[in-house]
């Protein structure tokens, strides 16, 4: 068994990578909307995971050997934002999920035309960037509903759900 002390630890993670230092980049938001706008509001979101699947192989009265089969992904990436009273948050996903299927006229622009890819860039404790991951063929599924209330001063914050096809790391 390997040393487990402090000192081995330390000598072995000089610099863990922290939960809070990341942005989301947008690069050309469907229906308009500003890409910094978006990326400095938004406040929480989650590194996607991925599954490999199983293909399970009997072999006569053994528990069998297991071989890796398809990659999954869950398809779905949730990210929280805070909004202003500019509304330029909002307005951005709402103008997107309007060229998805507009709302009075029941049509939209194309599936392939709604999708976009999608950045999360992960950053040091010094600013640079230490990995990059492309969500490829995003489009935002759900705009959650936002709590209203008088019992607090909090702000308001609004969780969108996308859908994506995969991710790769850059």
């Amino acid at each position: 068994m390997g040393n487990m002390s402090v000192n081995n630890l330390k000598a072995n993670l000089s610099n863990p990578a922290r939960s809070y230092l990341w942005d989301i980049i947008i690069p050309n938001m469907v229906g308009g909307g500003e890409t910094e706008t978006v990326m400095l509001r938004a406040q929480s979101a989650t590194i996607p995971g991925r599954t490999q699947g199983a293909i399970p192989v009997p072999y006569k009265q053994t528990g069998g050997i297991m071989f890796p089969g398809k990659l999954g992904y869950a398809h779905t990436w949730a990210c929280t934002f805070i909004e202003g009273e500019d509304r330029k948050v909002f307005d951005s996903f709402y103008a997107w999920l309007q060229n998805i299927v507009h709302d009075v006229d029941n049509v939209g622009i194309g599936d392939i035309s709604v999708k976009q890819d999608i950045i999360l860039q992960m950053l040091s404790t010094k600013g640079n960037e230490w990995m990059k991951i492309k969500l490829i063929g995003c489009y935002p599924r759900e705009v959650g509903d936002v709590a209203l209330t008088y019992a607090d001063e909090a702000t308001i914050n609004f969780a969108v759900t996308w859908s994506f096809d995969s991710w790769v790391r850059m």
